[in-house]
């Protein structure tokens, strides 16, 4: 099977045999997967596995994609990273060459005998990809005075500056106790 891309798979045979089903399992790396801090490296690899199965209406596309990211803490600054593992159930409808492809995006467009599920695979790590990743679930963070690491250790710095600016909600919080 002569392909563009890693991501896809013949369907000659669910054409012919409604109701068929095709078990696949596909390797390959997309570039320019990021989302704010956190990306796909380019040289990471994508598994894609599931089915595919002949449905009324188009080929449904049931699969588990599995990939690792990696970031920046939005805590303290330092790398983070770790696996996603997406659950996919997506239906591709048959386009005629030329046509120009449904704008509801409720399902994704195939033409011929095979399926580009890069699209697809795209999209799903793109919407799962963290928008604000942290190193670890319990990160202290960055001092806001002096900068330091607090995941290492008190920075030394005074806590009790307030801003004065709130002072007056300090009577507030007196008439409470």
């Amino acid at each position: 099977m002569s392909s563009k891309h890693p991501f896809v798979i013949g369907i000659t045979r669910l054409r012919k045999a409604p109701g068929s089903v095709v078990r696949f399992e596909l390797l390959g790396r997309i570039s320019d997967l990021k989302v704010a801090a956190s990306r796909v490296s380019e040289d990471e690899d994508i598994a894609v596995a599931g089915t595919a199965e002949s449905v009324h209406g188009g080929i449904l596309i049931t699969a588990t994609i599995s990939t690792r990211w990696n970031g920046e803490c939005r805590r303290c600054l330092e790398p983070a990273f770790g696996e996603l593992e997406i659950s996919v159930r997506e239906l591709f409808e048959r386009a005629e060459p030329g046509s120009t492809p449904s704008s509801e995006g409720d399902t994704y467009p195939y033409t011929g005998d095979f399926i580009d599920l890069q699209d697809m695979v795209k999209d799903q790590i793109v919407l799962e990809l963290p928008l604000a990743p942290v190193c670890k679930a319990d990160c202290k963070g960055l001092c806001p005075s002096c900068g330091a690491d607090l995941n290492l250790g008190p920075c030394g710095c005074e806590k009790t500056t307030k801003d004065p600016r709130w002072s007056v909600l300090d009577v507030l919080a007196e008439k409470d106790r």
